[in-house]
């Protein structure tokens, strides 16, 4: 496909594509794709770890079980496969359950596609929605730093005990809204209770929810891993299809026979994507909406030459 401003613009599967075909040749290219692919792995790797630890934490709580009942994963290597050709795989074995309601866990290496394929699914399918912890971990963090506040401690680890965190887990509720919509509810105290929906883009994206989250995060996973699973099937049995993309490790502990792994047959894809996003970006950056192909492509070559 001619690398053209306007599938430029698009940047989506067809842009990064389009830019792999351009430049797969490029020495510097592949040098920069494989760079990116060593970086995506490790840190993969070095979340995994962290999410591992915290699940460990978890168990020896008692808040998790330690090997819980998994039910079979379809693994889908997406090597060469568009984003509509993976979501007619995992159509084709959800079936007729999308009807009633289901939940549908998605997991993946950085890079495979999670995100896309789960928007194009949210897009596809009948009340559906994405459902993501994020603002779980922030709600959790917000409720331990106005705790601390209240008692005068300085915020830390050693203050998320399980005993606190039992009881700012019973200051989270998952019900309904005004609008007859699913959202979370947090008690902050007993004159003060918030929406997520309402305070998710302004309260909880303060800078210091934002820099104690991973603490909290670390301390929480449990506790949050079984939250969302409980949201999860309230949202089923009222007929909305839920949508989870994530981590094996966290998706063990939600039940469902929907069960999907991305994979890549080929690794240094990943990098090649990576590196055609970032390539993509920079020269977007340069060009303007009448640019030709030449222009286009002088732009990428020297994002490319900058970034090698």
């Amino acid at each position: 496909m001619p690398l053209s401003y306007e599938v430029l613009k698009q940047q989506d599967a067809t842009t990064t594509n389009a830019i792999i075909d351009a430049f797969s040749a490029d020495a510097s290219f592949t040098a920069l794709a494989a760079a990116e692919t060593e970086g995506i792995l490790a840190r993969d790797a070095e979340d995994a770890s962290k999410l591992a630890a915290g699940i460990i934490l978890a168990v020896d709580k008692g808040v998790l079980e330690a090997e819980p009942p998994i039910e079979p994963t379809t693994r889908i290597d997406v090597l060469g496969k568009s984003v509509d050709e993976v979501c007619d795989i995992i159509l084709d074995q959800l079936g007729d359950a999308p009807e009633s309601g289901c939940i549908f866990v998605l997991s993946g290496l950085s890079g495979t596609g999670k995100g896309t394929t789960v928007a194009r699914l949210q897009a596809l399918l009948p009340r559906a929605i994405a459902w993501s912890n994020g603002n779980v971990f922030r709600s959790l963090t917000l409720l331990a730093l106005e705790h601390c506040a209240a008692e005068g401690l300085e915020f830390g680890e050693e203050v998320l005990t399980p005993a606190l965190l039992e009881l700012l887990m019973t200051k989270l509720a998952f019900c309904k809204n005004e609008a007859g919509a699913f959202d979370i509810q947090i008690v902050v105290s007993e004159d003060e209770t918030l929406l997520v929906s309402e305070v998710q883009n302004t309260l909880l994206k303060q800078p210091r929810i934002g820099k104690n989250i991973p603490t909290v995060a670390k301390m929480t996973q449990g506790e949050v891993i079984k939250f969302a699973a409980e949201c999860a099937g309230s949202m089923r049995a009222d007929g909305m299809n839920v949508l989870i993309e994530g981590r094996t490790q966290t998706l063990d502990y939600v039940r469902t026979p929907f069960r999907f792994e991305l994979t890549l047959s080929d690794s240094s894809i990943i990098g090649m994507r990576r590196a055609a996003q970032r390539l993509m970006a920079a020269a977007l950056k340069t060009l303007h909406p009448d640019a030709s192909e030449d222009d286009v492509a002088d732009a990428l070559g020297r994002a490319l030459i900058e970034m090698a």
